[in-house]
């Protein structure tokens, strides 16, 4: 098809045709780098034609700008337009190669080297390096650890543009390299438009906005649809007759041929936002908004779009006209979720995905649906056949998932698992019902001493209704009670049925937890706005409560664990309550509101801004706008009056957070003469990486609390610590084999 010295990228076959496309590499004097010269041949085999695209020899295209190899060539679906990224092409400022004979000849050329060498020596005696300074601007919209994090990536931004093969003509589309996305609408001559300059603050510090536009993909031009919508749940139809978008806590969508806005989910009785989420994650820049449940896809023709509630999956019309209930789970407090088992257990792209409007749901065929019980923690998988009724397939008191279907039969898998029965596959037909356990892990875990787990109800002094996971101890006694470990994080009960193994570099492993003797609970923790901290007081003091009425635990050998947001959780709780637990584990912590908020991400690059006002902590205002929430929730605060032994755990090289959270809590509990150990990792980051520090930090959980719940003695480290020099001498005698 074509032959050259020049490099070829991007191979690309348009779907289901005989169509193909390649970037070849062009160099052009005075400029850095390559652009591309666009081949594409259509009909191959049959009536073959070829079509080339050479953005130098085109006055259209602008001349500062080259076509990139690093955004791939994508067809249009009737193969009329090519999609490309365009982006600015620098000047070539390395300047001339040196060497070559000199035009004077050789005794001539030597002497105006040496010459130059004399003046070259002159001017370097005056010249300094270069500083190592970095420009932190207010006005940044990314700030410099974000910019130096993302640098590779933003070498390689582009925008998109479009050939025409017909006509030979070239349009540009995108008109910014980093504060809009322009998207093609299937099997049309639109594109739509997020353009987000005028809120780009707002989106670094969490609070994403854009304005929406139509674009005619034929002469570029655009037509404002709206503004100021977050553009995170902003998605085209398969078939491109519609526009989605959330705003006001509703759904609508816009006709892409009239342009009539409907909000369509007005008349539905039942709201597709989940009002009970302690999140605000995702807001807009003037107000607040809960997020959505889901959408699940669209019906045929896009007649209708799928959208779900707390339980229940509804076809919601496109054009606003009504809206039905498909499936009845909130009867039952069941939860029903379209899948699509033909993905895999991967989830990747549907088989045949290249047919137009592959994501449309075809209601008159049956649909599989994954079921989950909120309260009782039951899942498994159901069918909605097109009568409208659910036929319950698989439905286990274990965790039921990963639905898959063979490529070229109707057979199908899924994996089941519980707390005491590792993951195992289970093939079988279309109705679920025949399928057969197809493999055996860990056969031998019946030669050894195993817990159980199940489920514990509580509600919290607020009035929330919440649940945990409880798991028993190995070789559990009746009557006899047992020390206990609370890990915590956020929502945890679902983890009822999942199988841990056991593990000696897994440092928080509830498996080896259980098979030293510990209950182990995992309680699900809601966030009040404002009130992260004194949120988990609440939640766990419930929980930790609720399993001591029953009489399994000494309520004197409690402790709490957890990591990073359950770091923070922990080192709160170990600072902020008195008798209630008798150590605490507290690893990547966050202590302190009030100087984090002025931290980074390191790793991403993220201003910390974001991460506390509208990501875990759920602050939703700045620091000076709240400044007693700030300090009432913050560990630090509360050091001086700490009476539970609390175990510390950073890596110095920690990107999300710096391990001056745990050093600034290390030193003011030490100040106040309060029992409190840090284990520095040097060289680690978030989580520890390195074989040897897993085991030797899980080993050191399990000494702390070994110590203080059940009275072992204490290892030398947790009672007198271990000098610079003592370790280093420590080191020496591993090292000489002593």
């Amino acid at each position: 098809l074509d032959s050259s010295d020049s490099d070829y990228t991007n191979l690309s076959w348009r779907d289901d045709s005989s169509d193909l496309t390649v970037l070849r590499s062009k160099d052009q004097g005075g400029k850095d780098g390559s652009t591309n010269v666009i081949l594409a041949w259509t009909g191959i085999g049959g009536s073959e034609a070829e079509h080339a695209y050479d953005p130098t020899e085109d006055p259209a295209f602008p001349p500062d700008m080259r076509i990139v190899p690093f955004r791939g060539l994508s067809w249009s679906g009737d193969g009329d337009v090519l999609f490309l990224g365009v982006a600015p092409w620098e000047d070539d400022i390395s300047g001339p190669e040196k060497g070559g004979d000199a035009p004077g000849g050789e005794e001539e050329g030597e002497e105006e080297a040496e010459e130059e060498a004399e003046e070259g020596a002159e001017e370097g005696a005056g010249e300094e390096d270069p500083s190592t300074v970095e420009i932190w601007h207010w006005t940044d919209v990314f700030v410099m650890p974000w910019q130096k994090a993302h640098a590779a990536q933003d070498r390689e931004r582009n925008m998109l543009a479009a050939w025409h093969l017909g006509d030979d003509r070239f349009v540009r589309l995108g008109q910014d390299l980093i504060e809009e996305r322009v998207t093609p609408v299937p099997y049309s001559d639109l594109a739509v438009v997020a353009e987000w300059s005028r809120y780009a603050f707002e989106r670094s510090i969490g609070r994403p906005g854009a304005d929406l536009y139509l674009q005619d993909i034929a002469t570029g031009d655009r037509t404002l649809l709206k503004e100021n919508i977050n553009d995170r749940y902003v998605q085209v139809s398969p078939g491109g007759q519609y526009l989605l978008y959330m705003d006001d806590g509703h759904f609508w969508t816009i006709d892409l041929e009239t342009l009539q806005t409907t909000n369509i989910t007005e008349p539905a009785p039942i709201s597709f936002i989940n009002e009970e989420s302690d999140q605000t994650s995702k807001v807009y820049p003037d107000r607040l908004q809960k997020p959505p449940f889901g959408t699940a896809g669209w019906v045929v023709d896009d007649e209708a779009v799928l959208l779900y509630d707390k339980y229940d999956l509804w076809a919601v019309a496109s054009d606003g006209s009504g809206a039905e209930r498909l499936t009845a789970g909130a009867e039952e407090e069941v939860r029903h979720r379209l899948v699509r088992p033909e993905r895999g257990f991967r989830g990747g792209p549907a088989i045949g995905s290249s047919a137009r409007g592959y994501q449309w749901v075809n209601l008159d065929e049956p649909q599989y649906l994954s079921l989950y019980g909120e309260w009782t923690k039951k899942s498994g998988y159901g069918r909605l056949d097109p009568n409208g009724d659910v036929e319950r397939l698989v439905w286990l008191d274990k965790n039921v998932g990963s639905l898959a279907k063979a490529e070229k039969a109707e057979v199908y898998a899924y994996i089941t698992q519980a707390f005491d029965d590792s993951p195992d596959i289970f093939v079988g037909g279309r109705g679920l019902g025949d399928a057969e356990q197809v493999s055996e892990t860990n056969p031998f875990q019946n030669d050894y001493a195993w817990g159980r787990s199940e489920l514990v109800d509580y509600v919290t002094d607020k009035g929330r209704k919440m649940q945990g996971a409880l798991i028993y101890p190995a070789g559990y006694e009746p009557g006899k009670k047992y020390p206990m470990i609370v890990y915590n994080y956020e929502l945890l009960s679902q983890n009822l049925h999942r199988y841990v193994a056991p593990s000696d570099r897994s440092y928080y492993n509830t498996a080896v937890f259980m098979t030293q003797g510990y209950f182990v609970l995992q309680p699900d923790i809601v966030f009040r706005t404002r009130q992260p901290g004194w949120s988990v007081v609440e939640c766990i003091s419930a929980a930790v409560e609720a399993v001591i009425e029953k009489g399994l635990v000494d309520p004197d050998r409690v402790g709490i664990v957890g990591h990073s947001m359950g770091g923070f959780n922990t080192s709160f709780v170990a600072t902020h309550t008195h008798g209630m637990f008798a150590a605490a584990v507290a690893g990547a912590p966050m202590t302190d509101l009030v100087s984090y908020y002025g931290d980074h991400h390191w790793g991403s690059g993220v201003a910390e801004t974001d991460h506390i006002e509208t990501g875990q902590e759920r602050m939703e205002v700045a620091l000076y706008e709240d400044l007693q929430a700030y300090i009432d929730n913050s560990a630090v605060y509360g050091a001086h009056e700490m009476s539970v032994p609390l175990l510390l755990e950073a890596g110095d090289q920690d990107g999300i957070v710096a391990w001056y959270q745990a050093i600034e809590l290390y030193n003011i509990a030490r100040r106040a003469k309060k029992n409190v150990v840090m284990l520095g990792y040097i060289g680690e980051d978030h989580g520890l990486r390195q074989e040897a520090n897993q085991k030797d930090y899980q080993r050191r959980i399990l000494a702390w609390f070994g110590h203080y719940l059940k009275g072992e003695p204490a290892d030398p480290w947790i009672t007198s610590g271990k000098s610079f020099l003592e370790r280093e001498a420590e080191l020496k005698r591993k090292r000489d084999g002593g």
